[in-house]
């Protein structure tokens, strides 16, 4: 739970999510052997796991995203199977384990609704990559949907820029953060 003037846990993943695809971003651009590209993404996954954020969960989204809605139906299908396996061997799932991705029992997501996921998605993201900008709503601005992407846009860029202001969280056990030579920084 978040405290007053702090973000809800939502932005901190959402802006962390954002951190760790371009750290990986700059990572896959360099030489294999750059140390310090490296480093930087180890650092942010630190940063972002002591922020809440599930690395592992998170390292799989954008896997999923980056392969589009192919990928994610094959990830759907297989976790559909999974479950259907774990019946085979003697085990019944519980409606919260069916509900893995919280779809169980709900239809299609109005469009307005869906333009508000995909502005709030863009608006979180780091002002480098593409999609970042208010002038990249994919709808007419007049619209309801394009008002909706514009609003769902400027609320999550503010949520944003309020957790990339945030100073790094401290580590646990109060140890001092090595800089990419292994001397305090």
């Amino acid at each position: 739970m978040s405290k007053p003037n702090e973000p809800a846990q939502a932005a901190l993943d959402s802006a962390n999510l954002s951190r760790i695809r371009n750290a990986q971003a700059e990572a896959a651009a360099q030489n294999e052997v750059n140390n310090t590209a490296k480093n930087k993404l180890r650092g942010t996954y630190a940063q972002t796991q002591a922020q809440g954020l599930h690395n592992d969960a998170a390292k799989l989204a954008l896997e999923l995203v980056a392969g589009g809605d192919e990928a994610i139906d094959a990830f759907c299908e297989k976790v559909r199977k999974a479950g259907i396996y774990v019946g085979y061997l003697g085990k019944v799932l519980s409606p919260r384990q069916f509900e893995l991705f919280g779809m169980a029992g709900v239809g299609p997501t109005p469009e307005d609704e869906r333009a508000k996921l995909e502005g709030r998605a863009a608006g979180f993201r780091l002002d480098s990559e593409p999609g970042s900008k208010e002038t990249d709503n994919p709808y007419e601005i007049g619209s309801l949907k394009g008002q909706a992407w514009l609003a769902a846009f400027r609320d999550a860029r503010s949520e944003r820029d309020h957790v990339l202001s945030m100073p790094p969280p401290a580590p646990e056990g109060g140890e001092q953060p090595k800089g990419d030579d292994g001397d305090e920084a």
